[in-house]
């Protein structure tokens, strides 16, 4: 079993109490392509995982080859992301993120062809009060600062894992993207693997596409848009014409902002 080793914590003190705006257009001042539906719907409204599996986008609407490989429908559970178990200054957070419970849906794709390996992503909606969803993202951004470089102790050799947040504009009503990288060793070569977490109303998205981060970015913002039309019946894309555009997946993505200490926008 691996011993986790902190090389380095931060403060976990609590951020302002400032109000995210909505998600705006990007820099280049064309639209969003995946609008929020804060002030537009209930905050309280709550989705059964029957609906959200009926929000998952088809597999036509994300390539010519690309093919589910597995539908899950269940309660939450929020699993791997790095070990922070000795980070002290994050323990109330690891504690508080386990106590999140809501209703889930979960596929995993194959956007490549049959033969070819290593496109595979996973797509997880989770349904709670909209407060809820805007409490985990908070969670998953603080305990990004306090715990961004942590020693993994293993047989072979200690491996350091290195972990950042980065906001994500015009995506949704808040959007977090998650990068996390495993250096100190042959095995580990420092490669980053991405997670995208994206809030819309009530309704939190997690797309975990390994290495791949602009179809992360691409394929979380596609569901940010079916799920504000699919469940919010607050307008949006259809599926013939997210199926159109699937061969320009991935498209370009929403702004990164990097997340700075102890700051909640």
């Amino acid at each position: 079993m691996l011993t986790a080793l902190l090389t380095g914590c931060g403060s976990t003190e609590a951020p302002p109490d400032a109000r995210r705006p909505a998600a705006a257009g990007d820099p280049s001042g064309t639209p969003s392509t995946a609008p929020g539906v804060d002030g537009e719907a209930d905050p309280e409204r709550v989705f059964t995982a029957t609906e959200l599996k009926a929000a998952l986008l088809p597999a036509a609407a994300l390539g010519r080859h690309a093919k589910v490989t597995g539908t899950y429908l269940g309660l939450f559970g929020r699993y791997g992301g790095g070990d922070w178990t000795q980070c002290e200054p994050g323990d109330d957070l690891r504690v508080e993120m386990r106590g999140f419970e809501g209703a889930s849906a979960q596929q995993t794709v194959h956007l490549a062809r049959a033969a070819e390996t290593g496109r595979s992503v996973t797509v997880q909606l989770v349904s709670m009060p909209a407060g809820r969803t805007e409490r985990y993202l908070e969670i998953r951004r603080r305990l990004h600062e306090a715990c961004p470089d942590v020693t993994v102790d293993t047989e072979a050799a200690p491996v350091q894992e290195h972990h950042e947040a980065r906001e994500l504009a015009a995506l949704g009503d808040e959007a977090l993207l998650e990068i996390s990288r495993q250096t100190g060793s042959d095995e580990y070569d420092g490669t980053p693997s991405y997670a995208v977490d994206v809030r819309v109303g009530g309704v939190l998205a997690i797309v975990t596409s390994g290495g791949d981060k602009e179809t992360g970015i691409s394929l979380a913002a596609r569901t940010a848009q079916r799920i504000r039309a699919e469940l919010y019946a607050a307008g949006g894309t259809s599926d013939r014409a997210l199926a159109t555009r699937s061969t320009f997946l991935p498209f370009g993505g929403p702004t990164e902002r990097v997340s700075s200490p102890g700051r909640r926008s």
